[in-house]
Parts: structure tokens; C-alpha cells; sequence
């Protein structure tokens, strides 16, 4: 047999095995190719495509090279260099050798994807849908690269132009299953539950071992509150897919509100321990390990929240102070200032503000404070600030800076014994404009309906101004309007201006909210930033959550463990407010002898 004949035979072994995912005999069949011909490109490539499957990315990285240098103009080479390059995260190297490879074969539609994949990998979007359009230019029946512009249009949440695209590469390939997956997924977004359950269904009828599909619906379900159902999908896809982190951190979601802790906690750490840096599973365990009031892993955990897709808008507008060092805590503050800043809502501030006298005592140092607008005026009462702006004011000279929500963090703080010793922390300054009525026989209460829109669980933290309408009525109560925003328009729509006084115009700022409420009787709400207010102010207040709460007010007891003047009247079935609202009345009677008529 000739040494042709030989090499022939050698590459269809290797062939046959690697076929087989027999990859050892498959290498060795290469090899013996380059001990005929050390310069066969063919054995070269291929030794690269089985070394990166093994493992072994520097000796993959050395025959893709050779492969390369003896036969520059194989694009296919250039390829899997180029995906090696992309897999290591080398990313600037990887577009150079996508490049090469395009430059010897301009139509290698493959190279135009593999751009656009790393171009995303990068955060750059808009160069990743170009590249992603450069590939189906090249190759209009490119149903990979339509789907990935969908992909991409997902992430910037732009959920019915996603649609439109997922639709355009399934009338290219009616038969890729992901893409029904997709389409639900972008339904589930837009709330269109109906529609996402119709697409996923699909997608699963296609393809009954799609574990993707199964933790979407999964995740649909949960919207739906039918917490059981989604809990049976999402294991299903646990069952089909063990290495998916997804699922296990959806179930985790599923488990939390079954009232399933312990479960949901191990669902977390499994989503953890699969991967690591998942700050969506980090965050969703912080919030079950502070609402068990284990604060010092709980806010461990908590700092993940800096790496969630939401905070990257606050970070980039507030670029000025995220360019200079986070504060870690081992860092000498002596003589330097800290910026303190508000990062989420109003209520969260005012939460954890209190730490600050321990956080000076600590570390000894200037502290500057930089707020949203409408705080600035209410944390003036707190001695330990040194410089004091709010968020349209320019950011002072600083030295480190640190979110208030971080603070007991980096204190240690680790039980919640250490929490109410410090109220009230917070302190009124009295407004001649916001007086209250006093009337014999009557007590002054001011309701808030509704939380922030801007809240991940706003829809649960939502009472409707109606269920108050018996507190409303009643002659031995005057009720004071303590909601902003939209939701104050309920008054009128109710037809309810006559009996309820409202100074909501008045309330430009929480001093002004601080200065009424410290006159009221009582305060009830939901679960809103004026509950924190009064809870600061040490306001008796009332606070009603839904079944599952957040952390704050943890998961059982009527006395709060941050605020020793609020109250908390629970869910006992999710959604369903009757109970509490009873709960309420009953109360009321036993605190003021207030007979509510329902």
C-alpha cells in the first residue's frame, strides 16, 4: 500500500471514530497521518477540534496554528481557532482571526455569527445584531443567525420585535424547536400568559426532552401564581437537564412561595454551585436568608445584586461615582471622605440610614451623603453627615464610596437584635401647614394603598383604595391621604374628596410626610416607604403583606424586627386581602374601641 493510500485509510479511521465520540483512537488515527505527513492540514485541524474537546486548549490552540501555516486559505480553520479563542474569553484575538477567515473565504456566513456571538459576550449589542445581519446577507436561509438577532433583541427587551424575528427564522425552518421556546419566552415578558403558554406548549410537543421550554413554562406558571405547577415543570427540567442552573434557581423562586424555604434554599445554592457567579440565585437566596434574620450572610449574598442586568442603568448614570473604589471595609478611612449613596428605593434608604452613627464610630471618617431628591431634606436631622447633596446636585469630592444598602455589610451586622436599640433614628421637623384635626371621639389615621411601580412585586403590594372604604365611613375616624403618584387619583374616581383629607399636594418631600405623620393617631399601609418612614419616626403603624413579604418583615410574627411601632397583619392565602383587612377592624376595636361596619 502506498504512503497515500496509508493517510486515506488513517483519516477515515479517524473519521469513523470521532463520529463515534471515540476521541482517543480518533487523536491516535491523526497522529499516525502526521508520522506519514507531518505538514497534512486536514490531521492538523482535526487534532485542534479533538484537543479542544478534550480539555487540552494549549495543544489545540498549537495545531490549529500549524494547521493554519500549512494551508492558509482553509476558512473552517480560522473558524475553530476563532471559537477556541472565543470559548477562553481571548475575545480581542478571536475577532482578528474571524476576520482572517473571512478575508480567505468572504462567504463563510459561520465566521459573521461567531463575531456576533462575541460582540455580545462584550455587551455590545449593536454590533453583535450587524454582525449577526452580515451573516444572513451572506446566507438568507441562516435560521441560527435570525434567531440570534431575536436573542439579542430579548435582552435589550425589545419582546415584540424579538417576535417578529423568532417568526422569520421559523418560516426558514419550521423545525427549529427552540425558536416556539423563544417566542413564549417573549410572550411571558409582555405579560401575554396565554400566548406564552400556547408557544411553549408547542415547543414541547416538538421536542419533549426541550428542558428550556419546561423551565419557561415553569417560569410563566409562577406569574400565575399557580406555584405547584410551576414547581412540577421546572423539575422536569431539572430531570432532563441536571446541569441547569436555570431551573434549579426557578424552582428555588417556585419553592419560596409554596412556603418551601429550606427547599428553596437548596435549590439556590445548587443553582450556585453550578454556577457561581448566577447573581440572580445569589440575590433570591440573600432574600430568604435576611427574612430568616440570618443578616450576615444574608447581606453577603445581597451585595450580588451589583451584578443584576437592573443595576447596570443606575451604575452607568451614576458613572462619576462608580469610577472611584467601593469600599470593602479593610481600607483605611481615616481622613477621607466616603460617599454614601442611595441606589434603590426610598424605603431602603431610609431602612438602613440607621447604621450610619456605627458606620462613623467605626471608621472615623468625613461622610458625605448623596440621596434621591426627596430625602435630602429628612436626612438633615442625621448629625454624622458632614456634606449632604441630592441627586441632581453635583457629587462632592470623595475618596471611597459605598450604597447605604451596603453598610451593614461591611459593619458585620449579624443579628436583629442589634436593630431596634437605635429607633427612632429619624426625626420631624413640625409643619404649621400639615396640621391635623382634633376632634373628640375620633382618631386621625393616614392609609397608603399603594407601593412604588418601579417595585418588583408592586402587583403584590397592592391593596386598592376600596378596601379601606369601611375605615373610610366610619364617624369615629378621620382619614388622611398618604399616597402620591398615580394611585392618588383613586380619591376622585371613588368619588371619595369629601371624606378623606388629602395634603398630597403639599407632600413634596418626605420631611413634609414625616412632619403629618408624626401628628396621625396611626398609620395603615402596605408595604410602601412610608411604612419605613414611620417605623424611623417610631410612628405607631400597621403594615399589611402579602403571603410571601419581603424580607424585611420576615415570614411570621406580628411585631417587626426593624421597627418597634409597626405592626404586621399577614396573608394567610396569597392574594386574598379579606382576612387581613378583618384582622385590621378587629384591632381597631381592641386598641380604640372603633367598631368597623363592613
Amino acid at each position: 500500500m502506498s504512503k497515500n493510500e496509508n493517510i486515506k485509510a488513517l483519516l477515515k479511521k479517524a473519521y469513523e471514530a470521532y463520529s463515534k465520540s471515540d476521541l482517543e483512537s480518533s487523536k491516535n488515527h491523526y497522529l499516525e497521518v502526521l508520522k506519514l505527513d507531518e505538514k497534512n492540514s486536514e490531521a492538523l485541524g482535526n487534532l485542534g477540534v479533538i484537543f479542544k474537546a478534550l480539555g487540552e486548549n494549549k495543544k489545540a490552540y498549537d495545531y490549529y496554528i500549524k494547521a493554519i501555516n500549512t494551508n492558509p486559505k482553509n476558512s473552517m480553520t480560522y473558524n475553530n481557532l476563532g471559537n477556541l479563542l472565543k470559548d477562553t474569553k481571548n475575545y480581542k484575538a478571536a475577532l482578528k482571526v474571524y476576520a482572517d477567515g473571512i478575508k480567505v473565504n468572504p462567504k463563510n456566513y459561520h465566521a459573521y455569527n461567531n463575531i456576533g456571538m462575541v460582540f455580545e459576550n462584550l455587551n455590545d449589542n449593536e454590533k453583535a445584531i450587524q454582525a449577526y445581519k452580515d451573516a444572513v446577507r451572506v446566507n438568507p436561509k441562516f435560521d441560527k443567525a435570525v434567531n440570534n438577532i431575536g436573542v439579542v433583541l430579548y435582552k435589550q427587551k425589545k419582546y415584540k420585535e424579538a417576535i417578529e424575528i423568532f417568526k422569520i427564522a421559523l418560516n426558514i425552518n419550521p423545525k427549529y424547536v427552540e425558536l416556539f421556546a423563544n417566542i413564549g419566552a417573549c410572550y411571558n415578558k409582555l405579560k401575554m400568559y396565554d400566548e406564552a403558554i400556547e408557544n411553549l406548549d408547542k415547543a414541547i410537543e416538538l421536542n419533549p426532552k426541550n428542558a428550556g421550554a419546561y423551565t419557561n413554562l415553569g417560569n410563566v406558571y409562577n406569574k400565575l401564581k399557580d406555584y405547584k405547577k410551576a414547581a412540577k415543570l421546572h423539575e422536569k427540567a431539572i430531570e432532563l437537564d441536571p446541569k441547569g442552573a436555570n431551573a434549579y434557581s426557578n424552582v428555588g423562586t417556585s419553592y419560596k412561595y409554596l412556603g418551601q424555604l429550606s427547599k428553596a434554599i437548596d435549590s439556590y445554592k445548587k443553582a450556585i454551585e453550578l454556577n457561581p457567579t448566577f447573581e440572580n440565585a445569589h440575590f433570591d437566596l440573600a432574600t430568604i436568608l435576611l427574612g430568616k434574620g440570618e443578616l450576615k450572610e444574608g447581606f453577603k449574598e445581597y451585595e450580588y445584586r451589583f451584578r443584576k442586568d437592573e443595576m447596570k442603568g443606575h451604575i452607568l448614570n451614576n458613572r462619576d461615582i462608580f469610577s472611584k473604589p467601593m469600599f470593602k471595609g479593610d481600607e483605611e478611612l481615616k481622613g477621607k471622605t466616603i460617599l454614601l449613596h442611595s441606589e434603590q428605593g426610598f424605603g431602603d434608604s431610609i431602612q438602613l440610614i440607621r447604621f450610619l452613627p456605627q458606620f462613623k464610630e467605626k471608621f472615623g471618617c468625613k461622610i458625605a451623603v448623596k440621596c434621591r431628591d426627596e430625602l435630602k431634606e429628612l436626612f438633615k436631622c442625621i448629625d454624622e453627615i458632614d456634606i449632604l447633596r441630592h441627586r441632581s446636585e453635583p457629587t462632592p469630592a470623595f475618596d471611597y464610596h459605598l450604597s447605604i444598602m451596603s453598610i451593614p455589610y461591611i459593619l458585620g451586622i449579624s443579628s436583629t437584635k442589634e436593630l431596634i436599640t437605635n429607633t427612632p433614628y429619624l426625626f420631624a421637623t413640625k409643619d404649621k401647614d400639615l396640621e391635623v384635626k382634633e376632634e373628640k371621639g375620633k382618631i386621625n389615621i393616614g392609609i397608603c394603598w399603594s407601593a412604588s411601580t418601579t417595585s418588583e412585586s408592586y402587583e403584590e403590594r397592592v391593596l386598592g383604595l376600596e378596601k379601606f372604604l369601611p375605615i373610610i365611613n366610619s364617624d369615629k375616624v378621620n382619614v388622611y391621604n398618604l399616597q402620591i403618584g398615580e394611585d392618588r387619583k383613586e380619591i376622585e374616581k371613588l368619588g371619595l374628596q369629601d371624606k378623606i383629607i388629602d395634603y398630597s399636594d403639599k407632600l413634596k418631600d418626605f420631611s413634609k410626610t414625616a412632619s403629618l405623620v408624626k401628628e396621625l393617631d396611626l398609620v395603615i399601609s402596605s408595604d410602601t416607604s412610608v411604612v419605613h418612614l414611620c417605623g424611623a419616626l417610631d410612628v405607631p403603624t400597621w403594615v399589611l403583606v402579602p403571603k410571601v413579604p419581603d424580607w424585611r418583615w420576615q415570614n411570621k410574627g406580628v411585631n417587626s424586627t426593624w421597627y418597634k411601632s409597626v405592626k404586621i397583619f399577614r396573608q394567610k392565602s396569597l392574594g386574598v386581602w379579606d382576612n387581613v383587612f378583618q384582622s385590621v377592624y378587629d384591632k381597631l376595636f381592641s386598641n380604640f374601641k372603633i367598631k368597623i361596619k363592613k
